[in-house]
């Protein structure tokens, strides 16, 4: 089953406009809905993502609300709210929105619980529910093979390197000199050269997004490894290639 319609089905099948019978030009599944022409709009710019058909399902609609009441009875808001806005799991057929806030949680799901479906929204502004795939997650616009132990395995060592660093500096590698300084240019090289090769793939991306600090810690006296980077470098990522990702259909 696709992943518009795995998401749905968790958050108990709401209903959508239109009740015309056909082929979904979203997700490509056959279902009810409401005529395509009626609901898109001319700001719409993923024409190249369609597929054959002429409504836009009750799934499909869901997945694109911008001003849903279910989400936000969900997240415990007053206001009506857009589902782009939100990262969405569902684990063990539960619905799980959640919102930047929500890290910590994301980065739980994410390793330790298997999600069914995983949609993480960076920006929050772009509509990327439909793009996802069961058994991938979708990071943004980019789509990953679930690999729990290597996005743990990039967490810690970005979680070390943010004890001393913007998170800019760490996405980008243009380090601040008097941070590398402060932080031990013997320590930083060997989490840098561990990371380097990653920097730019979608899971390197999704654990500068989900890094977060630990209470208390600032000074970066955390852990680290020694000067040979022999603890930065190791673990599970040896002689496990990187999935690469792939290509939307």
């Amino acid at each position: 089953m696709i992943a518009t319609r795995i998401l749905w089905q968790a958050a108990d099948n709401p209903i959508g406009e239109g009740e015309i019978n056909g082929a979904c030009r979203v997700c490509g599944q056959q279902g009810a809905g409401l005529p395509f022409g009626d609901w898109v709009r001319p700001t719409f710019t993923d024409w190249d993502k369609l597929l054959p058909g002429d409504i836009l399902c009750h799934a499909c609609q869901f997945s694109f609300a911008e001003r849903s009441e279910l989400l936000a009875e969900r997240v415990g808001k007053d206001k009506l709210q857009r589902m782009r806005n939100y990262s969405h799991f569902v684990v063990d057929g539960k619905w799980i929105p959640l919102s930047k806030g929500d890290k910590r949680k994301m980065a739980h799901i994410l390793t330790m619980q298997e999600p069914e479906v995983a949609i993480i929204a960076v920006s929050g502004q772009k509509h990327i529910i439909f793009r996802a795939q069961p058994g991938w997650w979708q990071v943004e616009e980019q789509s990953h093979l679930a690999d729990p132990d290597l996005l743990q395995w990039y967490l810690e060592r970005v979680e070390a390197l943010y004890t001393g660093f913007l998170k800019s500096e760490i996405e980008t590698g243009d380090y601040r000199q008097h941070r590398v300084l402060k932080f031990g240019v013997g320590c930083w090289r060997a989490y840098e050269d561990a990371l380097r090769p990653f920097r730019g793939t979608a899971l390197f991306e999704l654990a500068v997004f989900l890094a977060q600090k630990k209470k208390g810690e600032s000074s970066g006296r955390s852990e680290r490894p020694t000067q040979s980077g022999s603890d930065a470098t190791g673990g599970s990522v040896e002689g496990n290639p990187v999935q690469l990702q792939i290509p939307l259909p």
